[in-house]
């Protein structure tokens, strides 16, 4: 039985293939499934990788990389696809230019590896509390990979804290959110407070973290509380523990979190920003400008 059900399959392989009207309209029907395919891949992803579409024109029945290949160069042509860097493109709705087509930059930082996560102030951005609007865009990525210029933008990247790589949770702490109906991976809400406050230069400056952390409703103090255990750094849980004393009730924050955040303070003084000076706020041993503790901004 199996032996004459692979003689009809040759011999309806050879029908097809002797006949070239068949021929022709199989032909026809193959390219216009790609096409279809291609369609609706571009109407669905803004920006995508290479693989993605790849994927996308092989899914169901295997494509060879030639097809793929000759399919993708067609849309570059066409000005249907434009390119951000190697691997990594844009679609260009119809009616618009390679030149002139509106993207959404998060987006695209999302999508320049692999591994990307977006932070600083980025995540700030997304999340919907940053005070300003940057065209810096902040990614987290384990992979060595230079800044890149595209458009008046920049796309920086940065290597997740060394602890976290060590300990092979580069994503803890981290959501999905979506954006032009795709899903993009970004620092929580509370990984982003602790890491702008870490390294508020990624963020905009101190006076920007302060300002956009202090327009966040609510927070969950208990992973707050578990990052900075992880991250295990005196200066950062002081950071952190001024911030919430300075927004008690703003943000709940009941005494038991503080006294936990004051044994992990740093033994001896430090400056909150060296360049801004400031007084010392014995209970954190942090030297803080006074905006920063009365939240008068007047004077800075």
């Amino acid at each position: 039985m199996l032996a004459i059900q692979r003689r009809r399959r040759r011999h309806a392989a050879k029908f097809v293939l002797d006949d070239p009207r068949r021929n022709a309209q199989y032909i026809a029907s193959y390219g216009e499934n790609i096409q279809v395919k291609i369609q609706e891949f571009l109407s669905s992803h803004p920006v995508f990788t290479r693989h993605e579409f790849a994927a996308a024109v092989g899914a169901k029945k295997p494509v060879s990389e030639k097809t793929i290949d000759s399919h993708f160069l067609r849309y570059v042509r066409m000005g249907r696809i434009g390119r951000i860097k190697r691997s990594v493109y844009f679609t260009v709705p119809a009616g618009d230019s390679v030149a002139t087509t509106p993207l959404d930059f998060p987006l695209i930082a999302s999508r320049l590896t692999r591994d990307s996560i977006l932070g600083y102030h980025t995540a700030l951005e997304v999340h919907g509390y940053a005070q300003s609007f940057y065209e810096r865009f902040f990614f987290l990525t384990r992979f060595q990979v230079k800044p890149l210029r595209f458009r008046k933008r920049v796309f920086v990247p940065q290597p997740p804290p060394a602890v976290l790589q060590r300990l092979r949770a580069t994503d803890i702490f981290t959501t999905e959110i979506e954006r032009r109906g795709l899903t993009c991976r970004v620092t929580s809400l509370e990984r982003t407070v602790v890491d702008a406050l870490d390294r508020p230069g990624l963020a905009g400056g101190l006076e920007e973290v302060w300002r956009s952390l202090s327009g966040i409703p609510v927070l969950d103090l208990e992973v707050i509380l578990e990052y900075l255990k992880l991250r295990d750094r005196a200066v950062l849980a002081a950071k952190v523990g001024l911030f919430l004393e300075t927004h008690r009730k703003q943000f709940s924050v009941p005494q038991r979190t503080l006294t936990i955040l004051r044994r992990l303070r740093p033994r001896q003084p430090h400056y909150l920003d060296r360049l801004l000076g400031g007084k010392l706020v014995a209970s954190w041993n942090l030297i803080a400008p006074s905006p920063f503790v009365s939240g008068e901004w007047g004077g800075l």
